[in-house]
This record gives C-alpha cells, sequence and structure tokens, in this order.
C-alpha cells in the first residue's frame, strides 16, 4: 500500500473520543470541557467549540454518557458523567491503532508553489521556523511545570515528545533557509533563472 492511501487504515478519531477521556476523569459541564481541551491536548488534537455539545448529545443518546441538572440559583448547569457502557466504549477505542500522522499543513502548500518566487517560500520557511521556536519554548516551559506538580509521566511524556518534534522542525528549517539563501544568491549571481516546474514547463 502506498504511504499516501489511507483507506485501510483506522478511521480518524473524532471529538467524542477525547470528551469520553475528560469524563474518565470527572464529570463535567460543557464549558469544562471547552477550558480541558485548551490544556496540553490542545497542542496536537483541535477542535471547535462548536462540535462538543453536539458530540455530547449523541453520546447521551448511545447511553455512554448521562446528563443532569444542577440549579444554583436561577442558573441551571448541565453537568455530564460517563456511564458503564461509556467507560467499556472507552477502553475498547483506546487499545485501537491510532490512524497514521497526516499533516495538513498550509505553510508546506504554499513552499511548494513558490518554486518560481523562491523569496516568498523563504518567507514561509522563516516565518514557520520562529513559531516553531515559540512553541518549542512554550513546550519546554509545559514540561517544567508538569514535572513540578507531578504530572502524569506518561501526559508529560507526549508533551515531551511533542516539543522534541517542533524543535527538531525548528532547526532543519534553519538549516533549509540557509540551504536556499544561498542557492538564491548563487542563482541570481550567475544571472541564471529558476527551472520552471514540469507542470509549468508542459503549459498545464
Amino acid at each position: 500500500m502506498s504511504a499516501l492511501e489511507f483507506s485501510k487504515t483506522p478511521p480518524r478519531m473524532d471529538v467524542k473520543f477525547p470528551i469520553l477521556g475528560f469524563l474518565m476523569e470527572a464529570e463535567a459541564t460543557g464549558y469544562d470541557l471547552k477550558q480541558r481541551f485548551q490544556d496540553p491536548v490542545g497542542f496536537f488534537y483541535r477542535v471547535s467549540d462548536g462540535s462538543i455539545y453536539p458530540a455530547l448529545k449523541k453520546l447521551a443518546r448511545d447511553g455512554l454518557v448521562k446528563l443532569r441538572t444542577e440549579r444554583r440559583g436561577r442558573r441551571a448547569r448541565k453537568i455530564y458523567a460517563i456511564t458503564p457502557r461509556g467507560r467499556a466504549h472507552f477502553r475498547r477505542m483506546l487499545r485501537e491503532p491510532a490512524q497514521p500522522l497526516f499533516v495538513f499543513d498550509e505553510s508546506q502548500v504554499k513552499i511548494y508553489f513558490a518554486d518560481q518566487e523562491p523569496e516568498i517560500a523563504l518567507e514561509h520557511m522563516e516565518r514557520t521556523r520562529l513559531d516553531d521556536e515559540a512553541r518549542t519554548a512554550i513546550l519546554a516551559e509545559m514540561v517544567a511545570e508538569m514535572r513540578r506538580a507531578g504530572a502524569s509521566p506518561v501526559r508529560r511524556i507526549v508533551v515531551e515528545l511533542g516539543c522534541a518534534i517542533v524543535e527538531a522542525k525548528a532547526k532543519v528549517l534553519a538549516r533549509l533557509c540557509a540551504q536556499l539563501r544561498r542557492e538564491i544568491q548563487l542563482t541570481r549571481r550567475n544571472g541564471l533563472r529558476i527551472k520552471p516546474s514540469r507542470m509549468a514547463a508542459s503549459g498545464r
């Protein structure tokens, strides 16, 4: 199977799985769950606020979570808790293999199509490098805070992995930016033009 073929791989995880994961730890309101997605998990799994409540309704219909209303003065809070069926479902999903990583990176798409304007490609690469360096600093501080707080070593290791990946990417980008900068200067010095891509040359 080609590395780019995903039809036979496990289905992509949807928001219901991490919701159940959070509810395995403690019951929560929809707002509480929104806040939990700002935790370290938010660095490698993004959700929109609008997807949480429909997912909770579906989980409730399927009997995986239960809902109770708690009144505080005039206000009522909807509190969700995982059911025994939900716990069994979560543990079963936890053991299933995850889908291979597939990155949707807009900057790389723009860099790819900037082959005729390498200065623009260089701008995108530099911007991405600076962003990755900033993220590395944030994640490194997060790891340090998790160590100080005695957080779960498994969760800390996940953040450490993310930190190492982003840091490595920033270093590679720094090297590639320097390489592309030299090639641009050499091309200009020799009065050459960047070769057109195969698609551009064929007029497609």
